[in-house]
């Protein structure tokens, strides 16, 4: 049997809906729900994001604001930019967009991000209850999208499951992990330097990769029916691929995500839905 498709772009339509009934009881009680995007430097990558999220947001009456700073801002000038936002009434959501600029290290800044309007989970305290698997306040938006993925799968509940995260950033892969932790999944996180992905893969009903490495995972690692969910995104040759060979992959596992179409769309809308969760909480 073929997998089944995660398409990220269904998933995604369903949560505009939702989230458009949403914001419209909240504009109805007088709040208007409102991120702001601290963005330094000029990564276009990031840029090409921030302005999917201008436009998913104005699709769902969310304001989107960018507050741009210059690629030299030093880390003083970042922090204080951030906490401008904690006193005013109608930001509901702050975001600082990362990669940043070289220079600058996020683990000198993240703690400057309001915590209760972090909605992108970067604060070290939001990050801390997460760990603990305990209330949150918000859970980042791509380990989001990749769990609102793995609820449409055969292998949701995770409970008794054998899962396997490949890569440890701060980012994805150890949220995501400490998520699928969170739902009684047994979870191996493999990363660059493990030694052998095998036997761990094989042996997994889930596998969820954001290395960046096209074509790492491929249909014969794959236990036959696994899910497979991949966040990697790399240009090659003007085409975006992730990290699972999707055409072998596709005859063996059980349900996969496509690159593009899968993560990446469901990431936007997961954002925009902990801006609107704020906001919620602040009327």
């Amino acid at each position: 049997m073929p997998a089944r498709i995660l398409d990220g772009k269904a998933v995604a339509a369903e949560l505009r809906a939702e989230l458009l009934s949403r914001v419209v009881a909240l504009r109805e009680r007088g709040t208007h729900p409102k991120l702001v995007v601290v963005f330094v430097g000029e990564d276009e990558a990031s840029l090409a994001y921030v302005q999917t999220l201008e436009r998913t947001g104005e699709r769902l009456g969310i304001a989107v604001e960018v507050a741009l700073l210059p690629h030299s801002a030093q880390v003083d000038a970042v922090r204080e930019r951030l906490a401008a936002f904690d006193g005013d009434a109608s930001v509901h959501g702050v975001m600082l967009q990362q990669p940043l600029p070289e220079h600058l290290d996020i683990r000198s800044i993240a703690d400057a991000i309001p915590q209760r309007k972090d909605v992108d989970g970067a604060h070290p305290a939001n990050e801390g209850s997460l760990a603990f698997g305990n209330n949150t306040l918000f859970v980042p938006a791509t380990p989001a999208a990749v769990m609102l993925l793995l609820q449409r799968s055969p292998h949701w509940p995770l409970r008794g499951r054998t899962a396997v995260m490949i890569g440890r950033s701060p980012v994805v892969g150890a949220p995501v992990a400490l998520l699928m932790l969170a739902q009684d999944a047994s979870v191996t996180i493999l990363h660059k330097g493990s030694r052998d992905l095998q036997p761990y893969v094989r042996m997994a009903d889930v596998v969820v990769t954001a290395t960046g490495v096209p074509g790492l995972i491929r249909g014969e690692h794959l236990a036959p029916g696994a899910t497979v969910i991949d966040v990697g995104t790399t240009l090659v040759d003007g085409h975006l691929v992730g990290d699972v060979d999707y055409e072998s992959a596709v005859k063996i596992a059980g349900a996969i995500t496509p690159v593009p179409g899968g993560v990446g769309p469901v990431t936007n809308v997961a954002l925009l839905r902990n801006v609107v969760i704020a906001a919620e909480r602040s009327a």
